[in-house]
């Protein structure tokens, strides 16, 4: 018999949803069938399927060991790599029992972008397996995750859910912008005055680019960006940017529409200064995540974190442009 005892992070959902994510090999008639026989039982009573489960109730599933292993495919092991994994703990800016925030160097991918690759997500699940936090059994039915994504050669900060609260929290604060983005960006060009600057986003999956228009036009959605001089230099501007809305490649692609492309960006910078400031080390774009701030009334599981504004430093490579 296994036991499955009901969490805040499987709470909410149907007993039927939770049944498909931990017996993943086995159908919905196989399902359906184990709970009208009572091989499948909730708080030692006979269920549909449909109720909706609450913190503390309790699942038993009576199957033999064989069945059981057939039908949850085995051991739900994280991937793994041969390479030496870097040590999360030193990009780690804040944590609590729902939340961390990670400050992601570039290079490293925010999510999976093919089975068993390593990214900051797998990284930060592993970090909790190895904390004692999250087991394998766990990972059947739940599974915390990254909320917000950047590109694999930005920097800077990612939100982290530990626990399902705090991922729908998170979602609900990145679908109604009540998040504060702010990045830091270096790009060429002089840039005397604040601004903010509209433009209609479109994705070209041809190229894997974006193109920003003037116009408005079906398969565009509105953006906004707003920007405001840190430093102005030979040839350079630092920006501190926010992000009002955000999509894909937003910043790279606005700024470059406006003839100030981030300096160190293959897919929208300008060639010669790229390769201008090489030479001082630049090798991907210098483009960071740098603060979040949150709502002053934020609820829940993360009001702690009400009116608050969480930093991540820019790397070493941002030196040359601000000192």
């Amino acid at each position: 018999m296994k036991e499955l005892n009901i969490s805040m992070n499987e709470a909410g959902q149907r007993l039927d949803k939770l049944l498909h994510k931990y017996l993943s090999n086995a159908n919905t008639s196989f399902i359906y069938k184990m709970l009208r026989k009572k091989n499948i039982v909730l708080n030692d009573k006979k269920a549909e399927g449909k109720e909706l489960l609450k913190d503390g109730d309790v699942v038993k599933i009576y199957f033999s060991d064989e069945t059981l292993e057939k039908m949850t495919g085995g051991a739900a092991a994280q991937g793994k790599s041969e390479k030496p994994l870097p040590d999360l703990k030193k990009h780690i800016i804040h944590e609590d029992d729902h939340l961390m925030v990670i400050d992601k160097p570039a290079g490293w991918l925010s999510q999976q972008d093919e089975p068993g690759s390593i990214s900051a997500n797998e990284l930060c699940l592993m970090y909790l397996m190895e904390k004692g936090e999250l087991t394998e059994e766990q990972l059947r039915t739940f599974k915390p995750g990254i909320a917000n994504r950047l590109d694999r050669n930005t920097s800077g900060l990612l939100l982290f859910g530990k626990t399902l609260p705090a991922l729908q929290s998170l979602a609900e604060l990145l679908r109604n912008r009540t998040v504060e983005k702010y990045y830091m960006a270096v790009v060429s060009g002089n840039i005397r005055e604040p601004k903010t600057i509209k433009g209609y986003l479109s994705k070209d999956s041809k190229q894997n680019k974006v193109v920003i228009k003037k116009e408005k036009s079906d398969d565009a959605s509105e953006i906004h960006t707003a920007y405001t001089p840190i430093k102005n230099g030979d040839g350079f501007t630092v920006l501190k940017v926010h992000l009002i809305t955000g999509k894909t490649h937003q910043i790279r692609a606005h700024l470059a529409s406006i003839g100030h492309p981030i300096i160190g960006d293959p897919k929208y910078g300008s060639m010669k200064d790229n390769k201008r400031y090489k030479s001082a080390g630049v090798t991907h774009q210098l483009l960071h995540s740098w603060q979040l701030t949150f709502p002053e009334d934020l609820s829940g599981v993360l009001s702690h974190l009400a009116g608050k504004t969480i930093s991540a430093e820019p790397p070493k490579e941002f030196g040359f442009f601000l000192n």
